[in-house]
C-alpha cells in the first residue's frame, strides 16, 4: 500500500514539475547567451543592435508556436510539450535575414541558426530543456538538441562580458603549491575565486583584484580533485568552473 501512495505521489509531483516547467518556458521572454556546437562554445556579441531586438526565444499562444528570433524571424509550429522537459514541433518557419546589420551578429546567427535547425532533412525538431533559478529572480534556460549541442538562454538580458571568464586559464595543473590564473583583459575591478571538493563543500574562497596573472597559494589543501570557480561580483550569472588536480 506504502509502494503504491509512494508511486503516485511521485506521479504527480512528476506532472507538477512539467507544468511548472512549461509555465516558465511560456511565461518568459528569453535571451541567448551562448551557444555550444560540438563543444565549441559561441558568445553572443555584446553591442546596440543585439539589445535592440528584444527577446531571442519567446512563446505565442496565438500561432501555438515558440518563436526563435536574431537575426531571422522563425518559428516552431504547433508546439508540442512532451514528457517533463522536452517538446517538439512541426513545420520549420523561417524568414530571410530581416534585422542584424553587423558582421559579428550575421556570424553568430549561423551558428544560432545552426542549433535549431540541425538537421535540414528532418521535418520533426525534439527539444529537451532545463530551467534553473539563478540570483536575483534571472531564470536560465538550457535547450539541448539531439545532437547534443546546446544553447543557454536568460529570462533577461547580460551581456557576454560578463562570460569574459570562459577565457581563463590555470596552470599548472596538477598544482603543488602555487596556482596561477590567466585572466583577459577586462575593466573589472575584482575576481572570486572559489574552491569545492568533489562533494561540492566550498575550501576556500578568494577575492583578488584583477589582473591578467594571479598567483594563489594551495599548499595546505589535500592532494585531490576539486573545482575551482570564477566569478564576478555583483554578475547575477553563474561563474566559470575549472576542474584542478592538487598533488
Amino acid at each position: 500500500m506504502k509502494a503504491i501512495v509512494l508511486f503516485i505521489a511521485l506521479l504527480l509531483n512528476s506532472s507538477i514539475y512539467a507544468q511548472a516547467q512549461e509555465v516558465q518556458l511560456k511565461s518568459n521572454d528569453w535571451y541567448v547567451y551562448k551557444v555550444v556546437l560540438s563543444n565549441q562554445v559561441y558568445l553572443t556579441p555584446n553591442n546596440n543592435e543585439l539589445i535592440n531586438l528584444g527577446a531571442n526565444f519567446t512563446y505565442s499562444p496565438n500561432d501555438d508556436a515558440i518563436l526563435l528570433n536574431l537575426c531571422t524571424n522563425s518559428s516552431l509550429i504547433e508546439t508540442i510539450f512532451i514528457d517533463d522537459d522536452k517538446f517538439t514541433g512541426v513545420d520549420w518557419v523561417s524568414l530571410a535575414m530581416l534585422y542584424c546589420v553587423e558582421q559579428e551578429n550575421l556570424t553568430f546567427n549561423s551558428k544560432y541558426n545552426e542549433f535549431f535547425i540541425y538537421n535540414k532533412q528532418q521535418p520533426m525538431f525534439v527539444f529537451n530543456y532545463q530551467i534553473n533559478n539563478l540570483n536575483n529572480n534571472i531564470k536560465e534556460l538550457i535547450i539541448t538538441n539531439e545532437l547534443g549541442d546546446k544553447a543557454y538562454f536568460y529570462s533577461t538580458y547580460l551581456s557576454s562580458p560578463s562570460y569574459v571568464l570562459e577565457k581563463a586559464k590555470i596552470y599548472p595543473n596538477p598544482v603543488k603549491s602555487i596556482l596561477n590564473i590567466e585572466l583577459p583583459a577586462a575593466d573589472y575591478q575584482n575576481v572570486l575565486i572559489d574552491i569545492y571538493d568533489i562533494t561540492s563543500k566550498k575550501l576556500k574562497s578568494f577575492k583578488e583584484s584583477w589582473q591578467e596573472n594571479i598567483s594563489l597559494n594551495i599548499e595546505s589543501l589535500p592532494a585531490g580533485n576539486y573545482l575551482l570557480e570564477l566569478k564576478i561580483p555583483n554578475e547575477p550569472s553563474r561563474g566559470h568552473f575549472v576542474k584542478m588536480i592538487k598533488e
